[in-house]
């Protein structure tokens, strides 16, 4: 159809058409499908326009994602690194917790205290300053025994540097894994030292340690313990004695308790309570008249009779004698104590 001025009526719609497209419809005379700029319309329907000019028809693109394979590379292999991570410590973790099992373990059967030697040297180990009281010097006020005193006075060491054989000391310390726990154990021993002789001096140091250090399975059957000190209250060529006093420290007392023990040097063996003193009734009347004059009133001896003093001056368990350079002590333990007297003599 043709029209005036590029004007004319559209055949499809009947609308007014302007160089040859209807306004209406859209309806082209060269494409009677075509819609012009607005839009397009298929078999369909009608879509809206994708790019391109006028009077083109293309097809719109579908859009797909792209998928990212090194993204995806790398959160993989930062999953694995993690896992791996993981089960490092894990084994790590179950390494330690094995290892502290057995520490444990062990801990358990080890004895819960430690032992080490000092004091080495000659004098009284249980002052700050024995080196320097080495010789004997009484400057301090020490107690140094001497043959001329009427009595012994005090338990304390006779040792000799003029000797073949030596002293030194050995200390044992015994303490609870628990720092709370105040039942604890303390020893020091003398330890005979001599050249050429040494199997003789080790069993003699044997029969010594054992008589120092007795208590030590047993310290805590008391509150807080116990302590033993070892003293060489005597040391010649044939013999030495050597005297323990044990402390028991119970929650409201201390029990003392002293024991000894003399060797022969040439073999080692130890001399009998028979061969240092007979005990008799002759000893018996002496031991209460020393008694008396350097230890005033002991009510405990002054309660026994003749008999029952005997007794305790041969009993095996509780009788004391040790050899000083005043004389011989002789004594026994009793029930809360113990006492001793000297005797002016020096046998065997």
């Amino acid at each position: 159809m043709s029209g005036r001025d590029g004007y004319g009526f559209c055949p499809r719609c009947g609308a007014l058409m302007q160089d040859g497209i209807c306004r209406s419809c859209g309806y082209s005379e060269g494409n009677p499908w075509h819609r012009g700029a607005e839009g397009q319309q298929t078999g369909t329907g009608w879509t809206e326009p994708y790019g391109g000019a006028q009077g083109q028809n293309p097809q719109a693109p579908v859009i797909k994602p792209v998928k990212n394979k090194k993204g995806n590379g790398r959160t993989v292999g930062i999953i694995c690194a993690v896992i791996g991570i993981l089960c490092v410590a894990a084994i790590v973790l179950f390494m330690i917790f094995s290892i502290r099992k057995v520490v444990r373990e062990v801990e358990k059967e080890m004895p819960d205290y430690h032992s080490e030697d000092g004091y080495f040297g000659y004098g009284n180990p249980y002052e700050d300053d024995w080196y320097d009281n080495y010789g004997g010097d009484s400057s301090d006020g020490e107690y140094v025994p001497d043959e001329k005193d009427d009595y012994y006075k005090e338990i304390t060491d006779a040792t000799s540097g003029d000797l073949d054989y030596q002293v030194i000391w050995g200390t044992l310390s015994l303490r609870p894994e628990d720092e709370d726990d105040g039942c604890t154990y303390e020893c020091v021993y003398p330890v005979l030292t001599g050249e050429g002789e040494e199997e003789k001096y080790a069993a003699m140091n044997r029969v010594i340690e054992d008589l120092v250090c007795k208590y030590k399975g047993r310290y805590r059957e008391y509150a807080s313990g116990a302590s033993s000190y070892g003293y060489v209250t005597y040391m010649d060529e044939e013999k030495i004695s050597v005297a323990v006093r044990h402390s028991f420290y119970e929650k409201k007392t201390t029990v003392p308790r002293v024991e000894a023990v003399t060797l022969r040097v040439d073999n080692g063996e130890v001399i009998s309570h028979e061969e240092m003193a007979k005990v008799n009734e002759e000893l018996v009347w002496q031991f209460r008249s020393r008694n008396t004059y350097q230890n005033g009133k002991v009510e405990f001896v002054d309660g026994l009779s003749d008999e029952e003093l005997m007794e305790y001056l041969k009993s095996g368990e509780d009788s004391v004698m040790f050899y000083t350079p005043v004389g011989l002590e002789i004594g026994f333990n009793y029930d809360g104590g113990w006492v001793t007297v000297t005797l002016k003599t020096n046998t065997v």
